[in-house]
């Protein structure tokens, strides 16, 4: 029984560390999809979220770059192109002589557009993190559950082993 329960001993030993680990992996992905999460909370990234982003994170920061400003550019292209088939419009743009104030309005309105759809695309990139990151809490609480009965179980078998190691000593008197 001594072999037995020190076997087992050395299998929880290891459980508990590989689940420790697996549990400091996905608290510094937690962390990183945080820091991820803020830098583009407000729809765009600057240059210096992009130095500070975590390394785990820098390829799919890039490609939420990409990814916005296609996006940002078709919607505004296409609400521009909307907007230029308006009759209201049309007349607007016709009653104005000056062809300076109608460039900058139309760009004023693309700059409009193109900001409003890098806001939606950086919500939808949110609902999609705030996903991911309730899928990993639950791993979390699901392996702080498992290290708990790991611990316990150890207890216990060390305990047992210890009464093992006591029935073994000899008894002289």
């Amino acid at each position: 029984m001594l072999l037995v329960g020190s076997w087992r001993l050395t299998q929880l030993i290891q459980q508990k560390n590989r689940k420790n680990y697996r549990l400091m992996q996905l608290n510094m992905e937690l962390e990183d999809l945080k820091s991820y999460g803020t830098n583009i909370a407000d729809g765009q990234l600057s240059l210096a979220e992009m130095m500070s982003a975590p390394g785990s994170m820098f390829n799919r920061q890039m490609q939420y770059m990409m990814a916005s400003s296609q996006y940002a550019q078709m919607s505004a292209q296409n609400q521009m192109n909307q907007l230029s088939s308006n009759p209201m419009y049309q007349q607007m743009m016709a009653q104005s002589q000056n062809a300076q104030l109608q460039q900058a309005y139309q760009m004023m309105m693309y700059k409009s557009f193109y900001k409003q759809a890098q806001e939606q695309f950086a919500k939808y990139e949110a609902k999609l993190l705030n996903e991911k990151e309730k899928e990993m809490s639950k791993e979390k609480v699901s392996l702080e559950t498992e290290l708990a009965m790991i611990e316990e179980e150890i207890k216990a078998t060390k305990e047992a082993v210890k009464n093992d190691v006591q029935n073994f000593v000899p008894q002289y008197a």
